[in-house]
């Protein structure tokens, strides 16, 4: 069932991406399922390929009792290479009803098929700095990324 609703979930945004590349000049070029211990998270983001991108990304909680969470990445590429890139960020959050949240992403992008770039595989720790609960985390996140050029 979990399966099932992360694949309808990309799907919804691989459409809401392709209606937003018809019709606005702030184009997402990316899309991207995340997994993160118990919690789950959907994101778009700015072509990942420039110097600079940012992502936002939504939580995707399903059977848990934890709050609604949204974040804003922005980044910065520090080595690309033709089937990887490494970077590191800011990152801004907050959880409704809970907390606010600041950390600073470590990531690679692996792009592991040769003839089809656009799929990528994303490896993210990021420590939490801040946050309004007075304690600081270390979270690692692993997923899927698919670039639409």
């Amino acid at each position: 069932m979990k399966i099932r609703v992360v694949f309808n979930l990309v799907l919804m945004f691989i459409f809401m991406l392709q209606v937003a590349n018809a019709q606005s000049k702030l184009r997402p070029t990316f899309a991207g399922v995340y997994q993160s211990g118990l919690v789950g998270q959907v994101g778009i983001g700015t072509d990942n390929e420039k110097k600079y991108f940012g992502e936002i990304r939504f939580g995707a909680n399903d059977v848990l009792e934890t709050g609604f969470g949204i974040e804003g990445h922005f980044n910065r590429n520090i080595y690309k290479s033709d089937w990887f890139n490494f970077h590191a960020g800011a990152m801004f959050g907050y959880v409704f009803y809970s907390s606010a949240r600041i950390g600073l992403p470590i990531g690679f992008t692996i792009k592991p098929i040769e003839s089809h770039r656009n799929f990528a595989i994303l490896m993210e720790a990021t420590p939490n700095v801040f946050t309004s609960d007075s304690y600081v985390n270390l979270r690692a996140s692993l997923g899927v990324r698919y670039t639409f050029r």
